[in-house]
């Protein structure tokens, strides 16, 4: 019952998805319900919504908030000299062994992981990587994260990796063991840092956040409306379903 809630509103957040969803909707009240204004008013929204999101300015608006929670660690801020590891939580590979290096991890990987290199040369502090095997995958987070550290010369003793856990609560949980009472330089995309900070707290592990992959600007974006857009405003609405999530698990306990 847990995994068909979060299927379906992994579904609706994604704003092409409840577009179309309002527009078959809107169809059904006018040709099987002879509800025509209840279609032009659903069909009005759904048009808006979509406009709403796709627009660079309006998207910015949504995503900047959670982004920029935290502000930008530089590898060399004196700041992460308290920390007593590197942590870069799981993203996504891809298992293609015919792409070129560069290609086989996605952008949000491939990025927390530069900055998890550029900071271990910095302060030479241990890297330590998590994620279990996802949906359609035949390796770990964790494993495919190792790998790209050993190929860019970080050093196996280094590497500490922890292949577990499916989403972030799992993977703090995961890590809860060898991390329990430190301080971690936590590299993860700027709009998971919320969530994920939360996560790692209440295992008892001290965060520094060091936010990365960011999507949204500092300033007024204006635009046309773009795919940018629509995927700044599925990342606000992802995090915002995550949040809630924590906020009403909390309140459970």
């Amino acid at each position: 019952m847990t995994e068909f809630l979060r299927s379906t509103v992994h579904f609706f957040i994604q704003p092409l998805n409840l577009f179309f969803t309002l527009i078959i909707i809107s169809l059904l009240l006018k040709f099987l319900c002879k509800a025509s204004r209840a279609c032009w008013m659903i069909s009005f929204f759904a048009f808006a919504f979509i406009l709403w999101c796709s627009l660079p300015v309006t998207s910015n608006i949504m995503l900047k908030p959670i982004e920029r929670s935290y502000p930008v660690v530089q590898a060399g801020a004196s700041v992460l000299k308290q920390a007593d590891a590197i942590l870069v939580l799981g993203c996504r590979h891809y298992e293609d062994a015919s792409l070129p290096f560069a290609d086989r991890w996605h952008r949000c990987s491939l990025l927390r992981n530069l900055q998890a290199i550029q900071i271990h040369r910095y302060h030479e502090k241990p890297i330590y990587v998590s994620g279990g095997i996802l949906k359609y995958r035949k390796n770990s987070e964790a494993s495919a994260n190792e790998a790209f550290f050993l190929a860019m010369g970080i050093s196996p003793t280094d590497i500490i990796s922890v292949p577990s856990g499916t989403n972030t609560e799992e993977e703090a949980i995961a890590l809860s063991p060898f991390l329990k009472g430190k301080t971690v330089a936590l590299v993860t995309s700027a709009s998971h840092q919320i969530r994920a900070k939360y996560y790692l707290n209440q295992q008892h592990i001290s965060v520094i956040p060091v936010p990365v992959e960011f999507l949204s600007t500092t300033g007024t974006d204006w635009g046309w409306p773009s795919t940018l857009g629509l995927e700044r405003s599925h990342r606000a609405f992802y995090e915002w379903a995550g949040l809630t999530y924590q906020y009403l698990s909390q309140l459970a306990e």
